[in-house]
């Protein structure tokens, strides 16, 4: 069981702006919460935020799957996140999005291949790790 978020990016620019403010505080809270062993039983979830740079974009945009290996029992995910993100308001609802998106496809990919996966729990985590409050941050 586990959660974990990264960030890949060519790019010192983005050092503490609302995209890489939003990641981090999901990503150190996600911890916490697996420190504390309240992340759900079963398999984990990996998950990289590919942020564009001045001279380098990712090959796609949306969000992919990259796999999923029974050794370490961790399903991996991609996502690009737009540019017009990386500096805006509404970055934290964009990490809140991705998320739940990403148990969505997660829930889907394991229903397919007949593996346990605590849809429920997910859910439940994922919106405590990613609420905003009523100005749109991230709080806890």
């Amino acid at each position: 069981m586990g959660l974990y978020i990264s960030i890949n990016t060519a790019s010192s620019s983005l050092s503490n702006s609302p995209i890489d403010e939003a990641i981090t505080f999901v990503a150190t809270y996600a911890a916490i919460e697996k420190r504390h062993g309240r992340l759900p039983e079963g398999p984990s979830l990996d998950v990289t935020f590919m942020l564009p740079g001045e001279h380098e974009t990712p090959p796609f945009e949306g969000m992919r799957m990259g796999g999923y290996t029974r050794e370490s029992d961790t399903l991996f995910f991609e996502t690009a996140v737009p540019s017009h993100i990386l500096k805006s308001d509404q970055a934290p609802l964009y990490v809140a999005t991705v998320m739940q998106d990403v148990v969505e496809n997660a829930h889907d990919f394991f229903v397919e291949n007949n593996v346990e996966f605590d849809t429920h729990h997910w859910r439940r985590t994922v919106a405590y790790l990613s609420k905003p409050d009523e100005s749109g941050h991230l709080s806890h």
